[in-house]
C-alpha cells in the first residue's frame, strides 16, 4: 500500500513563486481625491455641466495644462509648439480626448474676444499626477513587502534528529504540545539526539506599514486634506497641527491661485474653489480666504459648546 512522503525538502517548505503577491494601486483612488477637493465653477457661482467639469479637472491634473478656445468656447487636451520671448508656446494644438479632432491656433496671452489659451495647472511645467504617483507605488512596494514578510514568517521550524526512533518521539512530542501540554517531559536521550535550525525571518510588516502611511499622510496633505497622527502615543501638539493646515491650505490654494489668476487675465468666465471640510472647522466664515488659525482657539470654542 503506497504512504504518503512525509519527508520534505528545505526548498519546498516556502518554495519560491509559489504563492505571488498581488499588490493594489491606489492612485486612482487619490486622483479621485484631488479631483474632488477643488470645484469649477462660473464667476458668478453658477455650476456648470459634470462632464465639462471632470474633463478640465482630469485633463488639468494629470497632463498638467489644458486648452480653451473663446472661438468655440469649449475646452480642450492642448500641446504647445515653439518658443516666445517669455518661454511660452507660440502655437497651440488643440485635441478633444478622442483625439479624432484638432485643430491649430495661435496662442493669446491677454484678453481677447477670439484668443487661445493654454492653462497651467501649476507655475511649473509639472502634473499632480506625477507627484501622486511617486507616492502610490511607494505605497505599493510597502504593500508588497509587507506581504512578502508575512509569506516568510509562515515558514515552518526545523528539528534534525539523529535516527528514526527520536523522529517518532519527537511527533509524539510536538503532538502533545499542539493540544496544549503546557509542560513537555523528555528523556536525556531525546533531548541529546535533536538540533534545531532556525530559518525564521524577522517580522518587518509593521515597519513597511508606518513607512506607507507616513506617506500617505504626507500626500494627503498635499490634496488638502488634513491628518491626524493616530499612532502617537502623546497628545498631539496644536503647533503640529498648524502647522499641517499651513502646509495643506498652500498646496491647493497653489493650484486654486494657479488657475484663477490665468482665468482673471485671459478673461475666461471660469473660477476654481476649495470643496473640502477644511474651511468649515478653521476658517472664519465671513473670511475670504484661509486666516491666521491657531487650533488652541477651536479646541477652547468646541469644550465651550
Amino acid at each position: 500500500m503506497a504512504t504518503n512522503n512525509i519527508f520534505k525538502k528545505i526548498r519546498d517548505l516556502n518554495p519560491y513563486g509559489a504563492q505571488p503577491c498581488a499588490v493594489y494601486s491606489r492612485f486612482e483612488e487619490y486622483l479621485n481625491l484631488l479631483l474632488n477637493a477643488v470645484k469649477i465653477t462660473k464667476k458668478n457661482g453658477e455650476q456648470i455641466n459634470y462632464v465639462d467639469e471632470r474633463f478640465i479637472k482630469r485633463g488639468l491634473f494629470t497632463l498638467g495644462n489644458m486648452g480653451y478656445d473663446k472661438i468655440t468656447n469649449r475646452w480642450f487636451f492642448v500641446y504647445g509648439e515653439g518658443v516666445n520671448d517669455l518661454g511660452n508656446p507660440n502655437t497651440l494644438i488643440f485635441i478633444t480626448a478622442n483625439g479624432r479632432r484638432a485643430f491649430t491656433r495661435v496662442a493669446t496671452y491677454e484678453d481677447t474676444p477670439d484668443g487661445a489659451y493654454i492653462i497651467n495647472a501649476l507655475p511649473t511645467n509639472m502634473s499632480m499626477a506625477e507627484l501622486i504617483r511617486a507616492t502610490t507605488d511607494f505605497m505599493a512596494n510597502c504593500d508588497l513587502a509587507m506581504s512578502q514578510n508575512l509569506d516568510a514568517c509562515k515558514t515552518p521550524y526545523i528539528v534534525v534528529c539523529k535516527n528514526e526512533d527520536l523522529r517518532y518521539s519527537i511527533e509524539a512530542t510536538m503532538e502533545r504540545k499542539e493540544h496544549g501540554q503546557a509542560v513537555l517531559v523528555v528523556s536525556e536521550e531525546l533531548g541529546d539526539g535533536l538540533k534545531s535550525v532556525d530559518i525564521g525571518v524577522n517580522f518587518l510588516v509593521d515597519k513597511f506599514a508606518e513607512a506607507r502611511d507616513t506617506e500617505r499622510d504626507h500626500l494627503l496633505t498635499k490634496l488638502g486634506i488634513m491628518t491626524g497622527n493616530i499612532d502617537k502615543k502623546e497628545r498631539v501638539q496644536s503647533a503640529e497641527v498648524n502647522v499641517t493646515l499651513g502646509q495643506a491650505t498652500d498646496y491647493i490654494y497653489m493650484l486654486i491661485d494657479t488657475f484663477n489668476k490665468q482665468c482673471d487675465t485671459y478673461g475666461l468666465d471660469y473660477l476654481m474653489s476649495y470643496n473640502g471640510s477644511m474651511e468649515e472647522i478653521y476658517i472664519d466664515d465671513n473670511a475670504d480666504k484661509i486666516n491666521d488659525v491657531d487650533v488652541n482657539n477651536v479646541e477652547k470654542e468646541g469644550n465651550n459648546d
